[in-house]
């Protein structure tokens, strides 16, 4: 008995191999979390920015919006950053013609990217409405 006893104090050879698997499973499974949680932390981190920069583009734009005001402009903003916007006619669905409204709706898009994925851009669009020179 005294034999049997002294064979049964330690760890075999398989239950330390087989610890040692399950340490390493779980230590994958918590640095495949932990990647994801840092991307997800980078994206949102990016779009955040990004949302600060298309605001002041997009107010940039509209002090400077104009009657004759329509087309594109782009340019680059901090790196990675860049902007894009366009001013275009806007006409309404159900909007009568032959009436003078003396004012004209544009419709005012600002984009800023930092990628070429669609996922890695923020497009914030408005109407304006421009008062028409007398």
């Amino acid at each position: 008995m005294n034999g049997l006893a002294r064979r049964s104090r330690g760890f075999s050879l398989l239950e330390v191999l087989v610890a040692f698997l399950v340490l390493a499973v779980s230590l994958g499974i918590l640095l495949r979390i932990y990647s994801a949680s840092f991307n997800a932390l980078r994206s949102a981190e990016h779009h955040q920015i990004a949302l600060l920069l298309a605001e002041s583009r997009l107010a940039q734009t509209l002090a400077g919006l104009r009657a004759d005001s329509r087309g594109s402009d782009s340019g680059s903003l901090q790196p990675p950053y860049r902007w894009s916007s366009e001013i275009d006619d806007y006409e309404f669905a159900n909007q009568e013609g032959g009436i003078d409204y003396r004012v004209t709706p544009r419709l005012v898009r600002v984009s800023v990217s930092w990628g070429s994925s669609p996922a890695e851009r923020v497009t914030l669009s408005t109407l304006r409405l421009v008062e028409e020179p007398r």
